[in-house]
């Protein structure tokens, strides 16, 4: 069997033979693309799927897609979504940091929500109950919003929905007791 020659000096290899692109190397022939420092350590070539040769981290990034929660290269699992990509633990809601398993919310502003910090970011969680109010019906009463079930009277709880209110420092009350408390 004939030795191996050098695909750059076309010199016999009596030595290491470093195989990349179906081709032979001396070691110290090859060299990153982006770094320029050959193989001759016994450092690992890869093969970039643009042709050249890379050191393993440069070959990481530049072709291993970036966190969009940390904006690091990915090495594993990927979470595809929102037009990035993602760690699992990097791909969170905004505002409370909980990972976002298998349901998730966005506005226009493509950043993740869970549920309640979505309809939150929306300004359409009942200020009483705290859950989202997505039926269409809903009672504004400054910048609070309520179920139409839940908006009642602070002092006494009757339904207000439909009818007058006096409101006291943030909270609704009927005519009643905002007169008997507030006079």
């Amino acid at each position: 069997m004939a030795a191996p020659v050098c695909s750059s000096c076309n010199e016999i290899i009596d030595d290491i033979v470093l195989t990349a692109f179906g081709m032979n190397w001396h070691p110290h022939h090859l060299g990153c693309n982006t770094c320029g420092k050959d193989f001759s350590d016994g450092s690992r070539c890869e093969e970039g799927p643009d042709g050249f040769a890379y050191c393993s981290p440069h070959f990481i990034d530049a072709f291993a897609p970036k966190c969009g929660g940390c904006d690091l290269p990915i090495m594993g699992t990927v979470i595809n979504a929102l037009e990035k990509a993602w760690h699992p633990e990097h791909f969170a809601c905004a505002t409370c940091k909980q990972p976002l398993n298998n349901s998730f919310f966005h506005g226009d502003d493509m950043i993740p929500y869970c549920e309640k910090h979505y309809y939150a970011s929306m300004n359409l969680l009942c200020a009483t109950c705290d859950k989202p109010i997505v039926t269409g019906k809903l009672v504004s009463m400054g910048d609070r919003r309520y179920h139409p079930e839940h908006f009642s009277c602070s002092y006494c709880k009757k339904n207000l929905a439909g009818s007058g209110y006096k409101k006291q420092n943030d909270k609704p009350y009927c005519q009643n007791c905002y007169i008997k408390l507030f006079g």
